[in-house]
């Protein structure tokens, strides 16, 4: 009886772990195929040769953010529009890095915690967009401009 048992059990951690690999590659799908899309974009229509990292951000548009090199070594940043549109590129040099984002928004509030930090693009142009916790653990979104590291907008205590 006790070893009809455990292979009852063992069978049901197998299974449940199959489904959850299967599950996990199910949500993941479309996503990744964004990245293929958005990849197969930048490279053919924009002068980046090499692509360092994606990312997907959702503001009033959605973007796919690839970050890559020219064929020169120098640093850019494209914002592949998930609707058909036009890919704005920009150069890494000239905006402010994520360091000098992080350090504006420390010197501006005083964050418990930053949760993300994320290069997107708006109304206004390309964005730093953080996300923080206060000393009272309100949620925060804290947006500074790419090119400057002007201040944009705020969303407090949420």
């Amino acid at each position: 009886m006790k070893k009809w048992i455990t292979i009852i059990i063992t069978a049901a951690v197998i299974l449940t772990g199959i489904a959850s690999i299967l599950l996990y590659h199910s949500a993941r799908g479309p996503v990744e195929k964004e990245f293929d899309e958005a990849s197969k974009r930048v490279l053919n229509e924009t002068a980046m040769k090499e692509i360092e990292k994606k990312t997907i951000y959702h503001g009033a548009k959605s973007y796919t953010v690839v970050t890559g090199e020219d064929k020169n070594g120098e640093k850019s940043v494209a914002f592949v529009p998930e609707k058909k549109g036009e890919i704005i590129v920009r150069k890494w040099a000239d905006g402010i890095s994520k360091e000098q984002a992080i350090n504006k928004l420390k010197d501006e509030k005083q964050p418990e915690e930053i949760l993300s930090v994320r290069l997107g693009h708006e109304s206004v142009g390309p964005v730093w967009e953080i996300t923080y916790l206060d000393k009272q653990k309100n949620l925060n979104y804290f947006y500074l401009l790419f090119s400057n590291g002007e201040w944009w907008k705020k969303i407090e205590n949420l």
